[in-house]
């Protein structure tokens, strides 16, 4: 009778969001993509025609536009979020922000529809860090409450080996503003420049890695709910950091209709190449983010793109591995798979059950062996670094005569060939110059057009 009952089940066709009309129909090789760059964030939003392969299409908006477009924005006052700004060397009487008093802009690192994200330079510490930017202003208390919330649990689930680390928080001209550490790219980037083909070994590392995430978010009763290669950042060593919390939800809710609210709003938000399927039902829990997982792991390891919706998209939800894919892997690892994909949540094992299975406690093991080493000839090679910077410096400043000695060069006027030479420049060298400018203009502090070095003021 249960058989007869999950082929019926099966059959039935579960509903799909219905904005995504672009989905991809089933699973393909995945796609390799252009580096970021400021200008190609500029000519992709200008260009609503041009599709991305690597985010589906952006849902229609839920509410109004934002508050700035209508009404005229008083910019509200920095007001610090976390505990570890209470020593901060901003000044509020100084001209500029305290992203602009406290960071040195190195340039942009990502945007999305929810934000963007910078490389600073702290001007205290002189290290480097990622300041992740609200994409809007906030459209009332209820987002304020959201974002200032989104922050606040991310500082409460740090420090994690792999959990990306918190610094700070702020609010400033009624935008949040995260501070993080800075880590080398994220693993959707990562994969995409791999070559093509399986990768077992780099599969098995992603997921130990990832299930001790979701361990500790699991044990602080937190669900990630947005799961993904994009929102899971790599450090330098190697080793994976999970980010991006906005869609955090806290499993202890006081009352039904929060909940209820709560879950449509993320079924509504979140990415439907990894949702689990008990989320279009209004069904939520821990198990939501181990189908996550089970997806991402299944995209990494036959480097394949993950359908947004059609037959394929289907089928993975009904526990079926796209067989031509999956062939090449080894039995362990396809069972697992399996085991993460199943349908019904309450079939579908917890993390700790994943975490002491055998095959993923033994590339734990390996694991952790490998990201030791690797972080232990980083902090070896910097200290080398910092020893022979030191003595060069000592060196240099010893009154030796066979050392090659610096001079600073003596500011000259350079000959009148020269002026000639850039007076004579072609249009074409001039116009490479201008657009040059104009793409960096968003990191460089404004000058006065009176003191600009003209010809004419030669």
């Amino acid at each position: 009778m249960s058989v007869a009952v999950e082929t019926t089940a099966s059959r039935v066709p579960l509903p799909l969001p219905t904005h995504f009309h672009q989905a991809e129909q089933s699973f393909s090789l995945k796609k390799r993509k252009l580096p970021f760059s400021s200008s190609s964030v500029s000519n992709y939003c200008s260009s609503p025609a041009r599709h991305s392969y690597s985010h589906p299409p952006l849902p229609p908006s839920k509410g109004c536009p934002p508050l700035s477009r209508i009404f005229a924005q008083h910019s509200s006052p920095w007001t610090p979020l976390s505990n570890s700004l209470s020593d901060s060397a901003y000044d509020p009487s100084k001209n500029g922000s305290y992203f602009s008093q406290c960071f040195t802009n190195l340039g942009i690192l990502g945007k999305g529809s929810f934000g963007e994200v910078f490389k600073v330079q702290s001007n205290k510490n002189g290290r480097l860090y990622a300041v992740k930017r609200s994409a809007y202003r906030f459209r009332g208390n209820s987002d304020r409450d959201r974002s200032v919330k989104e922050a606040r649990n991310h500082e409460h689930l740090c420090p994690h080996s792999h959990i990306l680390n918190f610094v700070a928080a702020w609010e400033e001209g009624g935008r949040l503003y995260i501070q993080t550490e800075l880590c080398s790219t994220s693993l959707l980037l990562h994969a995409e420049n791999k070559p093509p083909g399986p990768d077992e070994p780099a599969a098995w590392a992603y997921l130990c890695d990832l299930l001790s995430a979701l361990q500790h978010l699991h044990s602080h009763g937190f669900v990630h709910l947005d799961l993904k290669p994009a929102n899971v950042l790599i450090t330098d060593s190697g080793r994976l950091k999970l980010g991006d919390f906005g869609l955090l939800m806290e499993l202890k809710q006081t009352t039904t209709e929060r909940t209820e609210d709560k879950v449509r709003e993320d079924v509504q938000e979140g990415d439907p190449r990894y949702m689990a399927p008990e989320l279009l039902r209004g069904e939520y829990g821990p198990a939501a983010d181990v189908f996550s997982l089970g997806v991402s792991i299944l995209e990494l390891a036959c480097n394949i793109e993950v359908p947004n919706g059609g037959e394929g998209w289907q089928q993975l939800r009904q526990g079926h591995l796209p067989s031509e894919f999956t062939n090449g892997l080894s039995v362990e690892l396809q069972s697992v798979l399996r085991m993460m994909l199943t349908p019904e949540p309450s079939e579908r094992p917890t993390v700790f059950e994943l975490l002491a299975l055998p095959s993923v406690r033994k590339h734990r093991w390996k694991r952790r062996v490998y990201l030791m080493v690797a972080e232990a000839m980083l902090t070896l090679v910097s200290v080398c670094r910092t020893v022979v910077c030191f003595g060069c410096r000592l060196l240099s400043s010893l009154p030796l005569s066979f050392l090659p000695r610096w001079n600073k060069p003596v500011p000259s006027t350079p000959p009148k060939d020269s002026w000639d030479r850039d007076v004579t420049l072609s249009l074409s060298s001039m116009h490479t110059s201008h657009e040059s400018f104009e793409d960096d203009a968003v990191f460089l502090h404004h000058t006065d057009p009176d003191f600009s070095p003209t010809f004419s003021h030669r």
